[in-house]
Parts: structure tokens; C-alpha cells; sequence
């Protein structure tokens, strides 16, 4: 909340590990609440070894598996290495969001965002291998 922040860079494998852990919970959380309060705020950016997701940039099979897995995440079941840590952040989601299934849509939201950019992004570069294919356009 400093001012610097433009965004929160959550760095993802295919099995979308880090949304295990409280802590990163807490992050999504802190990011929740600055999307509320800073318009220019760009929210959370997903990455993973092949690309920022959210500007199609990624690969579509990762995006897809990834997507699958948050599908049927919950991230109340997140743990902490201490028990108090996930105690503390599980209380504060509540306090601040109500329950955790507001946590679990956001998620859910950002990933569906990046299956629509990763599907616009495939038809566009399709489109384009195809108008070169047929001598449309130069490469």
C-alpha cells in the first residue's frame, strides 16, 4: 500500500501451488482490498514459467491446467507452517470480506479472464498463420 505497487505478481505452476499456502492467501487478499481502493491499480497478474498469463502472453495448456485446478480449489483449506499464522489470515478474510467464497471468486475471476485473453490471443495468432498460409499476408 505504499503508492509504488501497480499490480500483484502471483507466480503460478500447472498445479497452483502457491493458492496452498495462507500467506499467499493474505497477499490475494491485500490485493482485493487495493483494487478497491486504486483505480489504477492493475490487480492480479499471473505468471508462470511461459509468460504473464493476463496478456496472452503464456502458454494455453498451462492457462488450461491451471484453470482446471482452481476450479476446485478452495482456499480456505490453505495451510501456514504455523497454525497461528493461518489462524490470524483466515480471521481476517472474514472480517474483511465476509467469507472466504468472495476470495474464491476473485481467484476464479482472474483465471476465467486469462482463459478468455489466452483463447483471443490462439484465435488472433491462428488467423494470422492462416492468412499467411494463403499468401494474405507477409511473415
Amino acid at each position: 500500500q505504499s503508492g509504488y505497487c501497480k499490480g500483484t505478481c502471483l507466480v503460478l505452476d500447472d498445479k497452483a501451488r502457491p493458492l496452498t499456502r495462507s500467506w499467499c492467501i493474505f497477499e490475494l487478499l491485500q490485493t482485493v482490498k487495493l483494487q478497491e481502493l486504486d483505480p489504477y491499480f492493475q490487480g492480479l497478474i499471473l505468471c508462470t514459467s511461459s509468460g504473464v498469463l493476463n496478456s496472452g502472453k503464456g502458454s494455453v495448456e498451462v492457462a488450461m491446467a491451471l484453470a482446471e485446478q482452481v476450479a476446485g480449489m478452495d482456499v480456505r483449506e490453505a495451510q501456514a507452517t504455523k497454525q497461528s499464522d493461518k489462524d490470524m489470515i483466515n480471521q481476517q478474510v472474514i472480517n474483511e470480506l465476509g467469507s472466504f467464497d468472495a476470495l474464491n471468486e476473485f481467484v476464479r475471476d482472474a483465471v476465467y479472464k486469462v482463459l478468455e485473453t489466452a483463447q483471443e490471443h490462439t484465435m488472433w495468432h491462428f488467423d494470422e498463420v492462416f492468412r499467411m498460409l494463403n499468401g494474405l499476408a507477409t511473415v
